[in-house]
């Protein structure tokens, strides 16, 4: 049994000088002092008699587990996540453990062991007689327990073998384990197991993960200080925190020290300096974890398959996909992004106000994990605010927030937003002051949220995943769990499928008013363009770089909504899908990891490979368990998937993307936004990566008026981007290489007829061999197309089965159906 420690200065607690003893309660004492002399008399007199009369009789009694399985015992191992480049980035387990073998104990961290615990230890056989009378006497002395008697060999059998229930059963058992353990191990090995095994406070067992866990050294670097400080955490872990109590871990740690002293390990010298230390643990900042999302994602595939024992117990070692540096860029992006989007609401108010006439004295929780370094978030208590600054309170420091810190808030005083007594986020952002100190600046967290998923589009390896603004605040993964309504970003999908029915990027439409029949009871379907205009002859190029709706949805009912069903579902998108005219405008719910891969197809010259997040999972001794293998199909022909790629480049290069034209790199993709600016998408391309950005809401609102794809998911997109190309992972010289079969013309844009005499603006347009357009330019269509839109009918030829606005009968119910949409 282990008895209670004795106080943190390692001394009995001595009466002031001169006080006086009630009568009763010295008698209290001699009682108790009775009591306890019978307490510990009895196992003393059965222990010696184990040891010497009856150990065989005793043994028949009090059955003993075999000590031969300690050969075999394994504890819990600790589940690794590794990044591509092999570094740690999270862990599972259910006891967080890192293993010593035999050898692996430094001198210093053992020397302090046995003197915290058991200094005759490579003296006695598992059971200390002398240690047991010592401690025995020194608790009758005090009138309490003061003293453990179990060695460390004793503490080992019990963390092996037994219960914590304190039986005199249990005790002996103790004492016959211990000897029967110290005559089959060696005292190397039992001191081994014994570093291996004991708990050590937050969730850490064993000397080696505590070391790191609380100096982020592995053992063979220990200090004296950190090693006295890890030897005596044992004894009472819970009460021993380097961080709820470091003034209890701090006197702990001088009395190891001083019993290291009186041992002989350390000079007088080397006990004065080390006692003197300060505790110097690390602070493990929770702000923003390496990749918290993907680390999920993988923690439930792998509880799934593996079991919860498996996941917590066996150690598994698992190579990720991801990606740290990619990851780091996209949860600032993303962050950034929403953060920009969240200021253009303006300040909300506190997060909470505290009525107080000292609040100088006020503890906020979060103040346990400050971190006050440039990007960090912090919760403040505003103390004071004037027209000039406000004073604002962080742990044990006070900061001043001047009008720089505000300025996003349109505001120009801090006391037009901030009294006394609130409680609000704050950062501290470098630069921008004349004495380059960082600024203080006011925030609030976005009630927004986003995703960003970075997939390498040959392999299907995620690179980075974020699957919210923070994982603390929701552990929704909105990349892989939220479906949402993808927009205009499902139009590429319609034009692939236009394209395997011979239909090309110059092929014109008439956009226009037109209706499609609606089920029984209903008025017609009838969309329109985003800016409720319509632009008459236009080409399939020009549909899709402007992103006009009215045009796609004649495009799909022209070819057939099955096919475009068909299309998608050999990209990779398996939600349900309905054949409803609505579908080319992105009526239907998809999550960013199931788009992200369909675009990869376009640049992986038309292969669908699936994503995934796992490389290899293998056993702590290095036996593989599983490792990954490629899972892909063919979705198109490699040169339908290039036209596809080169035609949503014209998005970036003059459409609804052209704010990201700046960036000298070869990129494509589509914006998407959804009715009320509820959903925000820009799944986009580089020869190697599909990065998707979507951003809104978790229940379905506006994220505010004219927040396009364009302007809300963009622009993160962007940053991303640009990122990539200073990082290196994005190349500029790389380009989205046009496989065998295809060719290029140079055509008239806004007709998509061959360049010729008086063509002004031309492109370079991609044809799959064999279907580049015929039909030279005439300077005659550069009047036609500058007619209002419903005067350039008299000069266009319908295509076969395309819906014209003369097929219209009666206006009246779809008019009706416009301006409720008003």
């Amino acid at each position: 049994m282990r008895f209670d420690p004795i106080p943190p200065d390692g001394q009995p607690a001595k009466p002031a000088r001169g006080a006086s003893k009630p009568r009763r309660r010295r008698r209290l004492a001699l009682k108790r002092g009775h009591r306890l002399a019978i307490y510990w008399s009895v196992p003393i007199l059965l222990v010696l008699a184990v040891g010497a009369l009856a150990g065989v009789g005793l043994a028949a009694v009090i059955r003993v587990p075999k000590v031969e399985s300690v050969a075999d015992f394994e504890p819990g191992r600790i589940t690794r996540l590794f990044d591509r480049e092999r570094e740690e980035f999270a862990t599972y387990a259910r006891e967080r453990r890192v293993m010593l073998v035999e050898g692996e104990v430094p001198p210093l961290l053992e020397q302090a062991i046995l003197a915290a615990e058991d200094a005759n230890f490579l003296q006695h056989g598992g059971v200390d007689i002398q240690g047991v009378l010592r401690a025995v006497f020194k608790n009758l002395m005090q009138g309490r327990y003061a003293m453990g008697g179990s060695t460390i060999t004793m503490q080992l059998a019990r963390n092996l073998f037994l219960s914590p229930e304190k039986k005199w059963r249990r005790k002996i058992e103790e004492a016959l384990l211990a000897v029967e353990l110290e005559k089959r191990y060696s005292k190397q090995q039992i001191i081994t197991l014994y570093c291996n095994l004991m708990f050590m406070g937050h969730g850490n067992y064993g000397m080696a993960a505590a070391a790191r866990a609380y100096f982020d050294k592995d053992v063979p670097d220990l200090s004296l200080t950190e090693a006295a400080t890890l030897a005596g955490i044992p004894q009472r872990p819970s009460a021993y925190s380097p961080y709820r109590r470091p003034d209890l871990v701090v006197n702990r740690r001088n009395y190891v020290l001083r019993r290291m002293q009186e041992e002989g390990f350390i000079t007088a010298a080397d006990y004065d300096v080390a006692s003197r230390q300060p505790l110097e643990v690390v602070t493990h900042s929770e702000a923003i974890e390496k990749a918290p999302y993907f680390a999920e994602e993988i923690r439930k595939d792998l509880e799934s398959r593996y079991g919860s024992k498996g996941l917590l117990e066996k150690g598994l070692q698992v190579h990720t996909t991801l990606d740290s540096v990619i990851q780091a860029r996209a949860q600032e992006a993303l962050r950034s992004g929403l953060l920009r989007l969240d200021h253009m609401r303006g300040y909300r108010g506190p997060i909470d106000t505290i009525e107080s006439d000292d609040l100088e004295a006020v503890e906020l929780p979060s103040w346990t994990r400050l971190d006050l370094r440039p990007g960090m978030w912090n919760q403040g208590v505003v103390l004071s605010a004037t027209r000039s600054a406000a004073r604002i309170r962080m742990g044990g420091e006070t900061h001043e927030l001047t009008p720089a810190g505000i300025r996003w808030t349109g505001k120009s005083s801090p006391r037009q937003l901030l009294r006394a007594g609130d409680v609000a986020w704050f950062r501290f952002e470098a630069g921008a002051e004349e004495n380059g100190d960082p600024v203080l600046m006011l925030e609030q967290e976005p009630e927004i949220e986003g995703a960003v998923v970075v997939l390498e589009s040959a392999t299907g390896a995620v690179r980075a995943m974020v699957g919210g603004w923070d994982f603390d605040r929701s552990k929704f993964n909105r990349v892989t769990q939220a479906r949402r309504q993808v927009g205009s970003a499902f139009k590429p999908f319609v034009f692939g499928a236009a394209l395997e029915m011979g239909y090309t990027a110059a092929d014109t439409l008439y956009d226009a008013p037109v209706a499609f029949p609606a089920i029984p009871g209903e008025p017609p379907y009838s969309p329109r363009n985003y800016y409720r205009k319509y632009y008459g002859i236009t080409t399939l190029r020009r549909a899709i770089e402007e992103s006009f709706n009215v045009s796609m949805v004649k495009l799909m009912d022209m070819i057939g909504a099955q096919q475009v069903i068909d299309f998608a579902r050999r990209c990779g998108i398996e939600s349900d899908l309905h054949p409803f005219p609505s579908l080319a405008l992105g009526a239907v719910d998809l999550t960013p990891l199931e788009m992200a891969a369909a675009y990869a197809v376009f640049a992986n010259q038309g292969l669908y490979v699936r994503p995934y997040l796992i490389e290899s999972v293998s056993e702590p001794n290095g036996n593989l368990l599983e490792q990954h293998g490629l899972t892909a199909h063919k979705a198109m022909d490699p040169e339908l998937a290039f036209v596809l790629a080169h035609t949503l480049e014209g998005v970036v290069d003059r459409g609804t993307a052209a704010s990201a034209n700046g960036i000298e790199a070869a990129l494509a993709g589509k914006t998407g936004t959804t009715d009320d600016n509820s959903d925000a998408w820009f799944p986009g391309l580089t020869p190697r990566y599909s990065i998707l950005v979507w951003v809104g809401h978790d229940v379905k609102k506006s994220i505010g008026r004219n927040m396009t794809g364009a302007t809300a998911a963009l622009p993160i997109w962007r940053e991303l981007v640009a990122a990539g190309l200073e990082d290196g992972w994005i190349h500029p010289a790389e380009e989205f290489s046009p496989p065998p079969g295809i060719v290029f013309q140079e055509i008239e844009y806004a007709t998509g007829m061959l360049a010729g005499l008086g063509a002004e603006r031309t492109i370079r347009e991609a044809f799959v061999a064999g279907t580049e357009p015929a039909q030279p330019f005439n300077p005659r269509w550069r009047r036609i197309m500058a007619l209002p839109w419903y005067q350039q009918e008299a000069h266009y030829v319908p295509k076969a089965g395309e819906r014209m606005p003369d097929g219209v009968v009666d206006w009246d119910p779809i008019i009706q159906s416009w301006s409720e949409d008003e």
